[in-house]
């Protein structure tokens, strides 16, 4: 289940969402359409809690996106592939997995044992 209530992101004053309210339950097919510029990647990454919210609400599930504790929580729910995949081409696979496992913090052995088991 995910539930927005007037979703705000404001970057200094250009306002990118602009109180986005829906409501998805479990189970549902979304679709989440606009033009470019619409604030749809801005949503998505304040629910997948990539970039904080400016004001407003959102759940998803029993997660409370803003809430610290959560965040975590929810970014290990979500699988997200966005048009910009963000690997960072100075890196190697082996040095973007482990970037990325650290941000999740994943504990040093279980990044190695990850990454092994994905190259």
């Amino acid at each position: 289940m995910i539930d927005a209530k007037d979703l705000t992101r404001t970057f200094g004053n250009v306002t990118a969402v602009d109180r986005v309210t829906f409501h998805v339950e479990a189970g549902e097919v979304f679709g989440f359409l606009g033009p470019n510029g619409a604030g749809k990647t801005t949503t998505v990454r304040m629910l997948c809690c990539l970039i904080s919210k400016t004001s407003g609400e959102a759940r998803i599930a029993d997660y409370v996106v803003g809430n610290e504790e959560d965040s975590l929580k929810i970014r290990k729910m979500i699988g997200l592939v966005p048009d910009n995949v963000g690997l960072y081409d100075e890196l190697s696979a082996y040095e973007n997995l482990d970037f990325y496992g650290k941000l999740y913090e994943c504990s040093e052995s279980q990044r190695r044992e990850n990454i092994q088991r994905f190259l």
